[in-house]
C-alpha cells in the first residue's frame, strides 16, 4: 500500500535534482521576448489585409500565453 502511495506523488524534475534544467529552462526568456515581440510588430504592419494582420497578432498573443503557462516570464 506504501508503494502504492509513493507512486502516485507526482515528481518534479526541477526539485529532484535537476536546478540547472530550470536555469536552462527561463535562461531563453529575453530571447523569446524579443522574438515574440518582432513578430506581433510585424503582424501589424501588414498592409491591406487586416484580418490575416490580426490573425497572427492573435496567434501571437496565444503563444505568449502558453508559454507564460508553462513557466516562461515573457
Amino acid at each position: 500500500m506504501q508503494n502504492e502511495a509513493r507512486h502516485m506523488v507526482p515528481i518534479d524534475p526541477y526539485e529532484d535534482g535537476a536546478k540547472e534544467t530550470r536555469q536552462d529552462f527561463t535562461a531563453n526568456d529575453f530571447r523569446i521576448t524579443r522574438a515574440l515581440d518582432s513578430l506581433l510588430i510585424s503582424a501589424r504592419s501588414i498592409k491591406g489585409d487586416a484580418v490575416s494582420a490580426e490573425d497572427i497578432a492573435a496567434r501571437v498573443q496565444t503563444l505568449r500565453h502558453l508559454l507564460k503557462q508553462v513557466g516562461h516570464v515573457v
